[in-house]
């Protein structure tokens, strides 16, 4: 999302910016920090593609959940229901097979890929088969048991029942590739126990692009990480606000809402803005405002910085000091030529007393 800063706050800046110029130029750079971008999307199936559905069911069908969420203590176990539909107008072999769920670095529920194996609720849950052919327009309704071992660590643990369907298809190079597409039941189980809710912002990274001319200004991009260290998943809003000299301000961002960070995830998130004049050090404050399922956490923040030099401003300021050196230089020679040119004064005669 790209914002523009405020015209009155240009102009202040640059007024801020000529009292601590010189002392700016003193203040280094931010490190830059390495940062991974999101994965890339899946390629939308074609028109003859099987379709199919998996939720959450009972043993008469579905009921209108959305997802499956538990609260249980180690040791204990549930048994449940979930219903595959084929919604194709051919016959299709369904896989199944529960996994663990992380959050992307963009933001999304993800889940582990087939060939990892799972260590959270994935491993807990135990499915009747591991596959199932359906016939054209057709629903199986199925149980499984899912069951919390002894020692589990409290808090939210995430997964998914995943309905899979792998089908050959000819790649570009004339090859044939299997290709497997997955849709999935959301799991959310909580562990009794102390939870823990606890976020930070890290990462914070400023690029600024920087313009010959201060003003209108130029364009800045902030890149950060909200990460969850704490065992419950978090949702909330995020706010980035961009400040010079003195703290005076320059641009703020929109809230950004977050839509739900897993334990022991990361996002990361991208803010730009337009016309953000050269003021010298520019910080970043990044503002989070979390909240769990029990409530909000208190507020925090991350900062990160770059110098922005202005460089129409100094040379303008180099040339007002060189012009008003010149002419001290001009004047004090003009003085000394005139000491220099002027007669001297005569000798004074000495006065003779008479006696």
């Amino acid at each position: 999302m790209t914002h523009h800063a405020n015209p009155a706050r240009r102009v202040r800046a640059l007024f801020v910016t000529g009292l601590v110029l010189l002392g700016t130029l003193l203040v280094p750079p931010p490190a830059a920090a390495v940062t991974a971008g999101p994965p890339a999307a899946a390629a939308p199936p074609a028109a003859d593609d099987p379709t199919w559905t998996m939720v959450p069911s009972s043993p008469t069908g579905p009921k209108g959940r959305r997802q499956f969420d538990y609260e249980l203590a180690p040791k204990e176990q549930i048994t449940d229901w979930f219903s595959v539909s084929n919604l194709s107008t051919r016959p299709i072999r369904v896989d199944l097979y529960p996994t663990d769920a992380f959050t992307a670095l963009d933001g999304g529920f993800a889940l582990l890929p087939r060939r990892q194996a799972p260590s959270g609720v994935g491993a807990w849950i135990r499915l009747p088969r591991a596959s199932t052919t359906l016939a054209p327009g057709k629903r199986a309704d199925m149980s499984f048991r899912l069951a919390v071992p002894a020692g589990t660590a409290p808090g939210d643990h995430v997964g998914g029942i995943i309905a899979s369907v792998t089908e050959q298809q000819v790649g570009e190079d004339g090859q044939r590739v299997e290709v497997e597409r997955r849709i999935a039941a959301r799991v959310y189980l909580r562990v009794a126990g102390p939870l823990r809710p606890a976020a930070g912002v890290t990462g914070v990274q400023v690029d600024y692009d920087n313009p010959i001319v201060p003003l209108p200004g130029g364009r800045m991009a902030v890149t950060y990480r909200i990460t969850n260290t704490g065992n419950v998943r978090l949702s909330g809003k995020a706010r980035v606000q961009v400040s010079g000299p003195l703290g005076v301000r320059l641009a703020t961002g929109d809230l950004i809402d977050l839509a739900e960070v897993l334990p022991d995830s990361e996002i990361r998130l991208r803010q730009e803005f337009d016309h953000v004049v050269p003021a010298g050090p520019l910080t970043a404050t990044v503002v989070l405002n979390a909240t769990t399922t029990k409530g909000p956490l208190p507020s925090l923040t991350g900062t990160g910085s770059t110098v922005a030099v202005p460089w129409a401003l100094l040379g303008l300021l180099v040339l007002v000091l060189a012009v008003v050196a010149y002419r001290l230089w001009l004047r004090r020679s003009r003085r000394l030529v005139t000491a220099l040119d002027a007669p001297a004064a005569p000798a004074r005669q000495p006065e003779r007393v008479g006696r």
